[in-house]
């Protein structure tokens, strides 16, 4: 395993981790504002599988 390629990956996850806690706590403050939960769920799901494999599983 490339070590340069796993620690850009555990640095992106680390920055992806925290977007998704500071949206979500901007979001659960947000008075007024709906969001597509579904989405937004997809949404992260999709980037954090992305940096899973590329990064980790080297694919």
């Amino acid at each position: 395993m490339d070590v340069g390629k796993l620690s850009w990956g555990v640095v992106l996850a680390i920055l992806f981790l925290c977007f998704f806690s500071a949206f979500i706590r901007n979001a659960s403050h947000a008075q007024g504002v709906k969001y597509n939960w579904l989405g937004v769920l997809l949404s992260f799901s999709t980037i954090g599988l992305a940096i899973y494999l590329v990064f980790f599983r080297q694919l």
